[in-house]
């Protein structure tokens, strides 16, 4: 899931992910969803990346992150973590959280990096299973 457009968003590579388990029965029940979502949502970042990320499957690269809630909203922008939080599984809250977090000036993206930085999630190491 590879839409791309433009933003006032600082410069840098993003990608939005959605962190779920394969065993949880809203998760599965979203991922249609957020496909359509991702293909629907190519104005909110440039050259943004979309994932549908399977927590057990990809343990290795999550670290010590273990989500508390599914399915849980992720977004990156070059190293920075901006976001990293359960949403319900409402399009246009996903949506608008997006958009928000691509029009944050550098300080302020920096700013929310920084209350994230104990996670030690790093998305570019995560593959989208999104088929």
């Amino acid at each position: 899931m590879n839409p791309a457009g433009t933003s006032a968003a600082p410069a840098g590579d993003w990608i939005v992910a959605c962190l779920c388990a394969q065993w949880c029965g809203i998760c599965r029940g979203w991922r249609d969803a957020y496909r359509e979502l991702a293909q629907q949502s190519a104005d909110l970042l440039p050259a943004s990346r979309w994932l549908w990320v399977d927590v057990e499957s990809q343990a290795d690269a999550l670290g010590d992150f273990e989500p508390e809630n599914f399915p849980v909203l992720a977004v990156q922008q070059g190293a920075r973590l901006l976001y990293c939080a359960a949403l319900p599984q409402q399009a246009g809250n996903w949506r608008r959280m997006v958009q928000s977090l691509g029009a944050l000036d550098d300080e302020q993206a920096r700013r929310w990096a920084q209350q994230l930085q104990a996670l030690g999630l790093d998305l570019r190491r995560l593959r989208d299973e999104a088929d």
